[in-house]
């Protein structure tokens, strides 16, 4: 016994209709393709399903009781259906994203509000943290993708990592600090003051402390620490304006702050001294639907980033 979804809806056509002629026409079949249809279930199931005369079509015992169940499949069919078709239109989901500190302040705020915009019943789990722990969140597949240094992840084989545009990190500090008012320095003269950053790739082991076996201690392999670890920019810039640390930002990330007279840039430009963060998800998984619009606007807003 063979029984499919076409097969039912052409079921519970002759129910609602008791006639071949307008049953086919709800159907888009001709009488004969509907006729042929019946006969062919009728046959697998080995029952007569409806009882036909000139004036009427009036299901069997056998064929009421699969009219009950086909309107439940039928039904069920299309409940799956217009779920999916939501999930596809974004009407509908979750989406859970880690994201670093620099790309949480410079690009990931921007791209979830636009997303949001766009689809606002959409459900979004976003969490700002280490891109060391990121990483290995999306690996155990708690994250559907995290925005975050990519210098680790490119060596792992379970995820794949899309580099989003590099960005020039300068050092900023207060307006009252020591080297505020300086025209020229050089690395070590701004390494004479504690740096607030986040846990530093293989890439920016120049800036680590000097002794920081204490605080590297959790870190992955090659990862260091500056002298304040801290793990939201937010909190890097307070630090910073009450002290006499040194922080690292991207231009456009400060700028406002600048303008307001509450901190300073410093006159260094390291050519080397570049967000590396990118896009971070498994390797060989199909993004959601909604993880893919994110993606797709984030690589835009990230492009308009100076």
């Amino acid at each position: 016994m063979n029984i499919d979804l076409r097969q039912c809806r052409h079921v519970l056509a002759l129910d609602q209709y008791r006639g071949f002629a307008r049953a086919a026409e709800s159907l888009g079949l001709t009488q004969p393709a509907l006729t042929r249809s019946l006969q062919v279930l009728e046959k697998s199931i080995g029952a007569r399903l409806f009882d036909r005369d000139r004036a009427r079509v009036e299901p069997t015992p056998v064929g009421q009781r699969l009219i009950e169940r086909a309107r439940l499949l039928v039904n069920q069919a299309h409940d799956i259906e217009q779920d999916l078709l939501q999930m596809i239109g974004l009407e509908v989901g979750l989406l859970r994203i880690g994201v670093g500190p620099y790309p949480a302040d410079l690009s990931v705020g921007t791209a979830l509000g636009r997303l949001m915009q766009l689809h606002p019943r959409l459900l979004v789990d976003l969490s700002v943290g280490d891109w060391t722990e990121l990483i290995q969140q999306v690996a155990a597949g708690e994250l559907d993708l995290a925005v975050a240094d990519t210098d680790l992840a490119q060596r792992d084989e379970r995820l794949v990592a899309e580099s989003l545009p590099h960005h020039q990190v300068r050092f900023f500090c207060r307006p009252g600090h020591p080297l505020a008012c300086s025209v020229a320095l050089t690395l070590e003269e701004i390494r004479r003051f504690p740096l607030v950053a986040t846990a530093l790739p293989p890439r920016f082991s120049a800036l680590a402390a000097t002794d920081n076996t204490g605080i590297r201690s959790h870190l992955p392999a090659g990862v260091t620490a500056p002298e304040i670890r801290v793990s939201t920019f937010t909190l890097a810039v307070r630090i910073v304006i009450g002290s006499d640390a040194i922080g690292g930002a991207v231009p456009s990330q400060i700028k406002d702050s600048v303008a307001r007279g509450e901190l300073v840039t410093l006159p260094l430009d390291l050519p080397w001294l570049k967000t590396g963060y990118g896009i971070i998800r498994l390797a060989n998984r199909t993004p959601s639907p909604a993880a893919m619009a994110f993606i797709e606007i984030l690589r835009e807003v990230e492009a308009r980033i100076s």
